[in-house]
């Protein structure tokens, strides 16, 4: 077996790939707070938690609607949108001209009402 620097190249490639697709997380998410608050001037705290919900709406497709991979992949993000985009219409809109911090903590409360729903039914 191949050692580098005391580790099993399987190992170690394993741990490499991991590190890869969390630093891809982590980018998608400091991309989409980046282009918001650049495109709105809104410190969205709900970024999060709306990653959190597409994460679940994912799992929902899937597990409980019966819908293969692939087609769970493409929608869930594009229900998630939908549902940010009537956020944004209904709420963030008349936020605009308004003080910013206004926008941080109607955010900020999205995430609490999204986590808080979450923790209520999945614990």
């Amino acid at each position: 077996m191949t050692m580098i620097f005391g580790i099993p190249l399987q190992a170690l490639l394993g741990q490499l790939l991991v590190g890869l697709i969390n630093g891809s997380f982590y980018a998608m998410l400091s991309l989409g707070l980046a282009i918001i608050f650049g495109l709105l001037r809104i410190i969205n705290f709900a970024h999060g938690a709306q990653y959190m919900l597409g994460a679940f709406v994912g799992y929902l497709l899937l597990s409980w609607l019966g819908i293969g991979y692939w087609p769970a992949l493409i929608l869930a993000p594009i229900i998630v949108g939908l549902g940010g985009a009537i956020v944004e219409r209904v709420a963030l809109s008349r936020l605009y001209n308004l003080d910013p911090l206004y926008g941080l903590l109607f955010t900020f409360g999205l995430a609490l009402v999204i986590e808080g729903t979450f923790r209520y039914y999945y614990g």
